[in-house]
């Protein structure tokens, strides 16, 4: 009991040390996990080692890489005006268009993951350049993307549905339509948080902000096989791309198809479009690994680490049962949300907390006669409001797309304070009866 509860309190401790003393959260992590698994719960080293996220760390690396491609050699600037063009330069728009095109890629069958992957780089690449909050653009794509990801055709909404079938309940409607209610309405809460609907200079204002724009402009022109004149096209025009450029769009749409028509794995093909575009110079190599932010990959990984070992001391189970204590028919739909929301800030929301709590339903309605459909809704509400944690992948996804001039670490205590918020979100909406 002793151990659970320093591991959780330990996550807390990390996070506000890594913040107070200016080190690396991830690296504070690796060292509490070292502690407490070593000299408290006996854990060979093998198994703290083992708490490293590797298929994260590949998805990261990978995406990252590919997109990092993309932005020295100023193919994703290009595509981000193109998105904003459409918006008639009212930037207030925004943030709602991409929390649209997020919800409508993932529900056609992308899923949240594979659009947060595609989809962030872009958003917070706008974010940037318009100064628009980046905890706000990265929030509404993966709100966007959890709002479409439950979708009968979508990976994760194929997973709950056929999950509650076995249990006998056909709820996928239902299931659908609650988590697009419930993931608009963070989204609006937000909006209106993050100042989403002010007016904003339709181009880089700042001097942080042209300077990203101007190394842009640089890395694109060193990456060119055919050097052209340095100047840029005027803000009103719509940039052409060159050979490299439309090489790097080319290769993107390939990854994106392989991804999600073939269900190729997303780090591995991201990886394997990287190696493709330097082979064809679409970008230096040297540039390109220099445009992977290893701090947020360490941070994002050391910190997993640290919740690994906080799963085996029990910190986790102790805080499910503290939440079972207060169930009854009324509280049996919140507290699950609160159950499935802190089990998928530690867990995979599709690949862990639905197949375990799910299956718990008709025990559940028998001990407690709460209602079968609202319980099995609020688990899948609470798991998937708490993916804008950087420790959750679509929140990674967030931090590791993060553009040149921000502020990582920073963006990482955002999302997890939101991430966090967002289980209590949940069961609260829940509670109120409006989803």
């Amino acid at each position: 009991m002793i151990a659970a509860g320093l591991s959780v309190a330990a996550i807390v401790v990390a996070i506000a040390v890594g913040t107070i003393g200016r080190v690396n959260v991830g690296l504070v992590s690796i060292a509490f996990a070292f502690g407490i698994g070593h000299f408290m719960l006996g854990l060979p080293a093998r198994e703290i080692v083992g708490g490293w996220p590797l298929g994260l760390f590949f998805m990261l690396l990978g995406m990252t890489l590919l997109f990092g491609i993309a932005r020295v050699n100023g193919t994703l600037a290009i595509l981000a005006e193109r998105v904003v063009a459409a918006t008639v330069g009212d930037t207030r728009l925004l943030p709602p268009v991409f929390f649209l095109l997020a919800g409508v890629i993932a529900a056609v069958g992308a899923g949240n993951i594979v659009v947060c992957a595609i989809v962030l780089p872009i958003a917070l690449t706008v974010a940037v350049d318009h100064r628009i909050s980046h905890l706000l653009m990265a929030t509404m794509v993966i709100a966007g993307s959890n709002a479409g990801g439950l979708s009968p055709l979508a990976p994760t909404g194929i997973i709950a549905n056929t999950l509650s079938a076995e249990q006998g309940f056909d709820i996928e409607a239902e299931i659908f339509t609650k988590q697009i209610v419930g993931q608009t309405i963070l989204a609006v809460i937000l909006y209106v948080l993050l100042k989403g609907y002010r007016r904003r200079p339709s181009t880089p204002v700042t001097a942080a902000e042209d300077a990203a724009a101007a190394l842009r402009a640089t890395t694109a022109a060193a990456s060119r096989a055919t050097p052209e004149p340095p100047a840029q096209p005027a803000a009103a025009e719509r940039p052409s791309l060159d050979r490299a450029q439309k090489t790097t769009v080319a290769v993107l749409l390939a990854v994106v198809a392989c991804i999600v028509g073939l269900g190729w794995d997303i780090g591995l093909t991201a990886f394997a479009g990287a190696v493709v575009l330097l082979f064809l110079r679409a970008a230096r190599e040297a540039e390109a690994l220099q445009a992977i932010p290893w701090v947020t990959i360490v941070l994002v990984c050391g910190v997993t680490v640290l919740v690994k070992v906080a799963e085996h001391a029990g910190g986790i189970d102790l805080l499910a049962e503290a939440f079972t204590r207060i169930m009854n028919e009324s509280t049996a739909a919140p507290v699950m949300a609160l159950i499935g929301g802190t089990l998928s800030l530690v867990s995979s929301a599709s690949g862990v907390v639905l197949p375990t709590l799910i299956p718990t339903v008709p025990g559940l309605v028998a001990e407690t006669g709460g209602d079968s459909t609202r319980i099995i809704s609020s688990i899948v509400m609470g798991a998937h409001m708490v993916t804008n944690s950087p420790i959750s992948t679509l929140g990674a996804l967030a931090v590791a797309s993060a553009g040149f001039g921000v502020d990582r670490e920073r963006l990482f205590r955002q999302l997890f304070l939101v991430g966090i918020a967002g289980i209590f979100y949940a069961a609260v909406i829940v509670w109120l009866g409006i989803v």
